[in-house]
């Protein structure tokens, strides 16, 4: 398991990031061949991110890209 710093969606602030916070990342996958990540914040918000090689930062989206623990597979649960 590996822990990034990300900017989280909910915490932005009249459409700015202001401050990154660390998250887990729990799954990677290839969807459309973009890297999807999906992530858990301190918070224990299961969600997606990406990373953007630009700005050289993750961006989870816990407010749209929050994941449902139905739609985990087994592996996925037990990290």
């Amino acid at each position: 398991m590996q822990k990034v710093m990300a900017y989280r969606h909910s915490r932005q602030a009249d459409g700015q990031n202001k401050e990154k916070e660390e998250v887990e990342i729990i799954d990677i996958k290839t969807e459309n061949d973009t890297t999807v990540y999906h992530v858990k914040t301190q918070d224990g918000i299961k969600c997606t991110a990406i990373f953007n090689p630009f700005s050289c930062a993750y961006y989870a989206d816990d407010i749209y890209g929050v994941i449902d623990e139905g739609s985990l597979s087994k592996s996925e649960t037990e990290m």
